[in-house]
This record gives C-alpha cells, structure tokens and sequence, in this order.
C-alpha cells in the first residue's frame, strides 16, 4: 500500500485536513521512530550505548519495554502536537527538521551496522 493511500485513508478517518506531504513526512517520522528504538536494541546488544539521555537509563537497564512506552509516548505526542499545527511556519520548520534528523540517524545505525 502506498504512502499516498495511508494518508488519504488517515484524513477520512480522522477528518483531518493536512497536505499529503506533510501528512507522509509525519508518516515517515513515526517509522523511523520505530526503526531508531529496534536498531537501537540491536546496538547495545552488540556493546553500544544509548546517547539519547532520556531513554539511555532504560536501556542500560535492560527495561526494553519502558524504554518502548516512553519512545512511543514522545513521539506520539510530538506527531500530534505538528499535526494540529501543521500549517504554522515554526511548526513546518520543525517536521522538516526532525525528518533530517531522524535520516542522519537512521544512516548513523546503518553505519555502525555495517561496521
């Protein structure tokens, strides 16, 4: 199913009224959020450590499912609060933002995979 489906399904659902591509950026954030906390694991199974401060005492902790919940929990609030202001310049700024963020993370664990 393509990205353009899900969004037009999600806007019927919830009756929300957001571009297509910043409804796929958002859409993108929320898998490389999940794909951060599995790549994640996979590291620090192999040695590594955690730099993100919030989630760094779960982890090392070996409280995977907190760690999980509190991943989800700040995603999904940040996804929601860009949503409702999607249409803002600073908000706009933001989604863009973290979009590059979450690509130089993703390509930082895919380097440190294949390493």
């Amino acid at each position: 199913m393509s990205g353009q489906v899900l969004v037009c399904r999600a806007k019927n659902i919830f009756h929300i009224d957001i571009p297509t591509t910043t409804a796929l950026a958002i859409l993108f954030i929320w898998t490389a959020s999940f794909a951060d906390y599995f790549l994640t694991v996979f590291q620090i199974s192999r040695g590594y450590l955690e730099l993100n401060p919030i989630l760094a005492p779960f982890f090392h902790s070996l409280q995977y499912e907190k760690a999980l919940l509190v991943k989800t929990s700040l995603t999904f609030s940040g996804i929601c609060i860009l949503s409702a202001c999607c249409r803002h310049p600073v908000a706009t700024r933001a989604i863009s933002g973290i979009l590059v963020v979450y690509v130089c993370l993703l390509v930082y664990h895919g380097i440190n995979i294949l390493l």
